[in-house]
Parts: C-alpha cells; structure tokens; sequence
C-alpha cells in the first residue's frame, strides 16, 4: 500500500513527521491498537487506520489510503458506512479521538467533518517540515 498512497496522504505524511509512507504505515501498524485494513471489495487493501493509545482512555486515531477508495462508488458507500459504525466502537475503548491533519488535505478535513470530529487548534508552524496543521478530536458521549 505504501507505493499507491494518496499522494495528499504521503505528503502529510512527510510534513508531519519526515518518514516515508512505508516507514508511516509500519509505524502505525506497531503502535496501534487497534490496526487495521480497509479492503476493497475486489479484495485490494485500499487503506489502513488505527488508534495509537497515548493515555487511559485517550487515542491519536489515524488513517492513510490509496486512491483506489474513491475509485469505486460501492466501495466508497460501504467505507463511509462502516467507518461511522467503527468510531462509535472505538469510543467504547477510548473517551477521545485526537490527531493533527495537514491543512492541505481538504479530502480528510471534510471526511472528518462529517465523521464528527472537531477542529479545535490551528497550528502553522508544525511538523519536521513546519507546515499548518489543525488538531482534531471527537469526545464519546457515553
């Protein structure tokens, strides 16, 4: 997956951390939990997620794809379908979902959005490359 990402995916990548994406990816997939695979419904994974644990009940969700998730308009329903059912069960574990996103990466800020995550601090001077980022979190309301 890490040769196909998004290049808006790789490229804050990059800006936030100076890692490649196969160095992003395999980093995620050690410290997550949970980690997983968004596989295409022609059996390609198209994306990867997870929850980085940072203190009780606190967690740095994140998310890197391919362009292949938008390609397919069934694949796409069904992302959007499940991803909302998947954050409610993450909030059984972690009472806030945080991270930072890169303000160039208008895809995920809207996806976000929608997700009902809120942008709650502009930051523009962050990251190894010191680009504008804008933290995000969603609160459980359990």
């Amino acid at each position: 997956m890490a040769g196909n990402m998004r290049q808006a995916d790789a490229d804050e990548v990059k800006a936030q951390s100076g890692h490649t994406p196969a160095e992003s990816l395999l980093k995620g997939f050690m410290c997550s939990d949970p980690c997983l695979s968004i596989i295409s419904r022609h059996g390609k994974v198209i994306g990867m997620w997870g929850v980085v644990p940072q203190a009780d009940r606190v967690g740095r969700i994140w998310m890197l794809g391919t362009d292949a998730m938008f390609d397919d308009a069934i694949d796409r329903r069904t992302f959007l379908r499940e991803a909302v059912k998947c954050v409610e069960e993450l909030h059984q574990r972690y009472t806030v979902l945080f991270n930072e996103i890169d303000a160039r990466n208008k895809v995920h800020m809207r996806w976000l959005r929608w997700m009902g995550f809120t942008f709650v601090r502009y930051r523009p001077n962050y990251g190894a490359e010191g680009r504008p980022f804008y933290e995000f979190c969603r609160v459980s309301h359990v």
